[in-house]
């Protein structure tokens, strides 16, 4: 991927020795050709104002690229990070890439307590930002439609880290993962499988199961919430 090497490059011009690893994470890590969409981690040895001034320019070349923001952090805050992003370190470490560095992955520790509670967390932030689109009465069928995709895509994160509570393979499509995450919790799959499959699979809404989806996943998301409250680990 040329511009991850024109990346790498002006990092190591910028901060030298200071740049301690590069990971790619995320669906696109282990993509060789993946044009844009890349989701990066940089870890630095110690980071100021003066060594993020420096990664600007780079940083900006590489978002116009069409990729996300790196995340941009010390190695303190790497291993001080385990505990509030279990999620997200669950993720990294399943689905990585070593782009430049030192391998940092084997010391991420994952501790189920954490797991769960930020499970939680995330599942009433869904919950609370899903309860505002009724509030806010949204009736644009095109704007529901976005609402829904968010949806499924929170609740796939969260269903994933239930899978690793449980202590099972992760499976890669979002189906399968519907499927897995269905052994564990109670939800109704009818609803979670169409909103992967519209999201993902390029099939779409009838009006009526619109109207008949948007309503239910209020109770569902609520249940949901409910079963990983209960969880203890």
């Amino acid at each position: 991927m040329k511009n991850l090497d024109k990346l790498i490059e002006s990092l190591k011009e910028k901060l030298g020795d200071n740049l301690a690893s590069v990971i790619a994470f995320g669906s696109q890590a282990n993509v060789e050709d993946a044009k844009n969409n890349l989701n990066l981690m940089i870890v630095t040895n110690t980071l100021n104002a003066e060594d993020l001034y420096s990664m600007s320019n780079p940083i900006k070349k590489w978002v116009k690229a069409k990729n996300p923001i790196p995340v941009v952090m010390n190695k303190d805050e790497w291993y001080s990070s385990f505990d509030v992003y279990s999620i997200e370190y669950a993720d990294i470490r399943e689905n990585h890439r070593i782009v430049y560095g030192e391998n940092l992955i084997p010391s991420i520790y994952i501790n189920k307590h954490f797991l769960r509670l930020q499970c939680e967390t995330e599942i009433k932030s869904l919950l609370l930002k899903y309860k505002n689109c009724f509030l806010m009465n949204i009736k644009s069928d095109r704007e529901m439609k976005k609402v829904l995709s968010n949806v499924i895509k929170t609740l796939l994160v969260i269903f994933r880290s239930i899978l690793r509570l449980h202590d099972c393979a992760v499976p890669y499509r979002a189906v399968d993962i519907i499927e897995f995450v269905s052994n564990y919790i109670t939800f109704n799959k009818i609803v979670m499988l169409k909103l992967a499959k519209v999201k993902y699979e390029h099939d779409d809404y009838t009006k009526q199961e619109l109207l008949y989806i948007e309503a239910e996943l209020v109770k569902d998301i609520q249940y949901i919430l409910k079963q990983v409250d209960a969880m203890r680990f």
